[in-house]
This record gives C-alpha cells, sequence and structure tokens, in this order.
C-alpha cells in the first residue's frame, strides 16, 4: 500500500508498506514489509509533466520497522534519483538508490522500467532490478506484467517476477490496485 499527500508544489509525502506471507506449509503468519516514510519531489519537469526533456525526481526518508513475529529489524534511510522519458510509444524510468538498511548495512539499487504507451487502456510493464546489502544479500530480478486503468482515478497492476536471491531462485506474483483523489480542491 502506498499513501502519497501532495505538501506543497512538486512535493509529495509518501508513507507505504506491504503485507507478506510466505507460500511454504511453514509460514509463519503475514507480515508487514517495505514500511517507508519518503519525501518526494520534482526536481525538473520533463516529458512527465507535459515539458520537454527528461523528468527528473528524488525521494528520501526512513525506512520503518517490518513488523513480523518471525524476524524483527530496526530503522534505516534510503535517498535516491529518478531519471524518466516519455515517448509516444513508451515511458522509461531510470532509478538509482543509497541506503543504510534497518540492519544497519550499506545498500545500492538500481533498476529500470519500461512501460507501454500511456495512453493505453491496459498497458504492458517490465522491470530489471538489481540490489547489493553489504550486509550479505544481492537480489537481481525481472517482473512482466501490465496495468489497467479502470478510469480516472483507479488502476490495477499485476505482475510476475523471477530472479535470485544469494543464488537461491526468487518467484512472486504482485498485484495492487491504486486509487487517485483530490482531498481538497485548488482554485
Amino acid at each position: 500500500m502506498v499513501f502519497n499527500y501532495g505538501l506543497a508544489d512538486r512535493w509529495e509525502l509518501v508513507l507505504q508498506g506491504g503485507l507478506a506471507r510466505g507460500l511454504e506449509p511453514d509460514a509463519s503468519g503475514v507480515a508487514l514489509t517495505g514500511n517507508e516514510l519518503l519525501l518526494k519531489g520534482v526536481l525538473r519537469e520533463g516529458t512527465l509533466q507535459e515539458k520537454s526533456g527528461p523528468s527528473i525526481a528524488t525521494e528520501f526518508g526512513f525506512l520503518l520497522p517490518d513488523i513480523s513475529a518471525a524476524d524483527p529489524s530496526g530503522t534505516g534511510g534510503v535517498a535516491s534519483v529518478i531519471v524518466s522519458q516519455r515517448w509516444p510509444a513508451l515511458t522509461a524510468h531510470v532509478n538509482a538508490a543509497v541506503a543504510v538498511t534497518r540492519k544497519q548495512n550499506a545498500d545500492i539499487a538500481f533498476s529500470t522500467i519500461v512501460e507501454g504507451p500511456s495512453d493505453w487502456t491496459v498497458r504492458p510493464v517490465a522491470e530489471l532490478f538489481y540490489e547489493h546489502d553489504y550486509g550479505g544479500t544481492k537480489i537481481g530480478s525481472a517482473l512482466v506484467g501490465a496495468i489497467w486503468r479502470i478510469c480516472d482515478i483507479i488502476s490495477l497492476d499485476v505482475g510476475l517476477r523471477g530472479g535470485w536471491v544469494n543464488d537461491q531462485p526468487l518467484r512472486e506474483v504482485r498485484a495492487g490496485v491504486t486509487f487517485g483523489f483530490a482531498a481538497f480542491h485548488h482554485r
């Protein structure tokens, strides 16, 4: 779940987290993971804002503790830069992040996301992702999926992600829903 709240022109507060449950028979309940409190801002308005050239954004803030009986965690911090470009046939996003993890390790992550035409009701999406937590974890993955814009304020997304975590296979099914609304109207 991701909650974005516009604070000022080009800046928003982001609170996010997710529910996860392992599919193994011995999986121990549901965990609240990926909890973050971030500030996100547009540094350069570009094609995502109907202007010329790349859009450049930043996102930085706190990694909040994961809530899981099996593996409680601490807090950390993250800072990232996102460069995006939209063309008629596709939109591309390149992300780079540095972090201090919840276990106080240095971490770097990179991803490239490509989406189909933004005016399509259902558009394909793909992502290549790499992360290195210097506490010992390396992740590489690829995702393929689709985003279905039901109306101006509701979208559904689904994806299949495969890859590896420290030489172990990674397989995920991801699904989400996005609701957009204005809390108040600017005059």
